[in-house]
């Protein structure tokens, strides 16, 4: 408790984050019917079953947080799903265990060129989703080289796949991210996909291999007519989610709280505002923008509303009824951090109809009841 501080010593007030408040960009407890009120009769595509159904659908990260949303949704649909993963000692992927016997499975390294194109030329795939990659941002500040080989040559090893074995291949999507952004100023939120006013600053090793991801399924489209498309990810959350991840720590206090296992919370940056989307909603996006193929054109998937960490936890605890304090550890503060990033989703919106149909409400309470129902993740320090 001694390197612990008080989260009202910690907290700034910031005049353009009042005034993107103003514009209704952010989105503050207290005025949280407001927000709810755009979800009321708020309606989002859905891809076409017709096009899914017996499709040869291939996963990158097939047991990572949004890899395990997405396999369920393309089951939906009707799709062969085949997905990748790592080698552990134990088998265990705990996100994906319900879905044994739906999958086929495939041990691979992505930095493994055989082992990749052995994949591909099993599967043939019709779609590609490559989702594979050392997300998490601290990380890539710790260990820097082993999350660039990851993310930047197990996207080539990807793409020269798919030129490879391309006869019926129809996308490969690639989930790149809001961390390319990185340092934005406070006068260009809310961010666009055009870099002549949004170029890119990333502010971590994570946000440089996005980037770099991203000028690949670039390249190989132009060079090579790959069918790429591309996604830059807000925050997503929800249940499933990573437990060092910002969300999953709040979460998961919020259910040691109730469960009178603590009676405080313990966060990083408290200032920080992000940009938080339900998972569903995120890879109903992917999905959507493979059936429309769109090529090599970028597209932020966002719900165009920023919350401060703040703010978030203020709002679980009116949501469960804690009244608890709240302290920051600034050992949890990155090295090199991004204050602020909203995004606008204007352009997936005209060119697909998609919209985010799921709150940051239904994101706090389906992330706490997760957690409720996996006690064994519970009391475990993650920074």
């Amino acid at each position: 408790m001694d390197d612990l501080i008080p989260i009202e010593k910690v907290i700034k007030e910031n005049v353009r984050v009042k005034a993107l408040e103003n514009q209704g960009f952010i989105i503050k407890p207290e005025r949280i019917d407001e927000y709810l009120e755009e979800f009321k009769n708020r309606t989002t595509r859905l891809p076409k079953e017709d096009y899914w159904k017996e499709k040869r659908v291939l996963i990158t990260g097939i047991s990572g947080f949004a890899g395990s949303h997405l396999a369920e949704q393309l089951l939906d649909l009707g799709c062969k799903v085949h997905g990748t993963i790592r080698r552990h000692a134990v088998p265990m992927h705990e996100n994906i265990e319900h879905l044994r016997g739906k999958i086929k499975l495939h041990e691979a390294d992505i930095t493994s060129a055989e082992r990749i194109f052995r994949v591909f030329e099993q599967i043939q795939p019709n779609a590609v989703f490559h989702l594979a990659a050392e997300s998490f941002v601290p990380t890539s500040f710790r260990e820097p080289a082993r999350v660039i080989t990851n993310n930047i040559v197990g996207t080539i090893k990807i793409f020269e796949a798919a030129r490879r074995f391309d006869d019926e291949l129809e996308s490969v999507h690639v989930a790149c991210s809001s961390e390319q952004y990185g340092l934005v100023n406070p006068s260009e939120v809310p961010v666009i996909e055009d870099l002549k006013i949004n170029p890119f600053r990333p502010r971590s090793v994570y946000g440089i291999t996005k980037c770099a991801t991203e000028q690949i399924a670039w390249l190989y489209h132009e060079a090579y007519d790959v069918p790429s498309i591309i996604t830059r990810g807000f925050n997503h959350a929800g249940p499933r989610r990573g437990i060092q991840f910002v969300t999953s720590v709040i979460h998961r206090q919020i259910v040691e709280i109730l469960n009178k296992q603590r009676d405080y919370f313990v966060v990083g940056n408290p200032n920080a505002i992000r940009d938080f989307t339900h998972v569903k909603d995120t890879v109903n996006a992917y999905i959507l923008l493979s059936e429309k193929r769109n090529y090599a054109e970028p597209y932020n998937v966002c719900s165009g509303k920023g919350i401060t960490i703040a703010d978030y936890i203020e709002l679980a605890r009116n949501i469960f009824n804690i009244s608890v304090k709240v302290y920051v550890d600034s050992s949890r503060i990155r090295p090199s951090e991004v204050p602020l990033l909203i995004g606008r989703n204007d352009k997936i919106i005209n060119h697909t109809g998609w919209q985010p149909v799921r709150s940051i409400i239904d994101i706090i309470k389906e992330g706490v009841k997760y957690f409720q129902e996996h006690p064994e993740q519970l009391g475990i320090e993650a920074h």
